[in-house]
């Protein structure tokens, strides 16, 4: 329980911040709208739903940027990234109060961008239907997990802009290919690999990112 308070003790810092400096939210979802725009109105209207539900997930990929590339950014400026690798918690602890946030930044801009880019792109999801709720929250918290790793990585690096996107890229496209199968599936009937199947791949992809963000950002914090 004492881990668990400090986990949400520091995802509930993050979250305040961002409620009285909106900035990384509003570029996010000001992104992710352009780009909905941008996909929507240069191919005329002529998307099929089977594209349309990939663009949905690869918006989110991009816009994960936006959320993820800062996570740490803000300890590092205020000078307290120390005070933490100090502090009577473990990393991990630390690190998963940052996916916390990461979650929450995403999640707050799909609730908006879901429902604009099935109007734009034509295809519908159910929303009584389990499998969607676990597809995004299990494939958002995914992206979180791996995007606030490559954030922990670029913390030495002077071009963060430069170097996060080779490390965020590359490991979570793997779980992007799953979610785009996942989600097409929902929107056009049965795979040939069932959704189950798909979720829990989705689920192992997530526990093997958790343990090695985890690990590897207790020697960015330590060292």
């Amino acid at each position: 329980m004492t881990y668990l308070r400090a986990i949400m003790a520091i995802a509930k810092k993050d979250i305040m911040i961002q409620f009285r400096r909106p900035f990384e939210l509003f570029a996010m979802f000001l992104f992710a709208l352009i780009s909905l725009l941008a996909f929507a109105f240069g191919m005329g209207g002529d998307i099929s739903p089977e594209i349309g539900s990939a663009m949905l997930w690869v918006i989110i990929f991009l816009t994960g940027m936006f959320g993820f590339a800062p996570v740490f950014l803000s300890e590092v400026d205020t000078g307290t990234l120390k005070g933490i690798s100090v502090a009577p918690i473990p990393a991990w602890a630390v690190y998963l109060g940052k996916v916390t946030y990461g979650f929450f930044l995403m999640i707050t801009v799909e609730v908006f961008l879901i429902p604009i880019s099935m109007v734009l792109f034509g295809f519908s999801l159910s929303f009584t239907n389990p499998y969607v709720y676990a597809t995004f929250i299990l494939g958002t918290l995914d992206l979180a997990t791996v995007g606030s790793m490559a954030s922990a990585l670029t913390l030495p690096v002077e071009s963060k802009a430069t170097i996060f996107p080779l490390v965020y890229f590359p490991t979570a496209t793997s779980a992007l290919i799953l979610l785009v199968e996942l989600t097409r599936g929902l929107v056009m009937g049965p795979l040939l690999i069932g959704l189950d199947i798909l979720l829990k791949l989705v689920a192992g992809h997530l526990f093997a990112m958790m343990l090695l963000s985890a690990s590897i950002f207790n020697y960015v914090l330590t060292n």
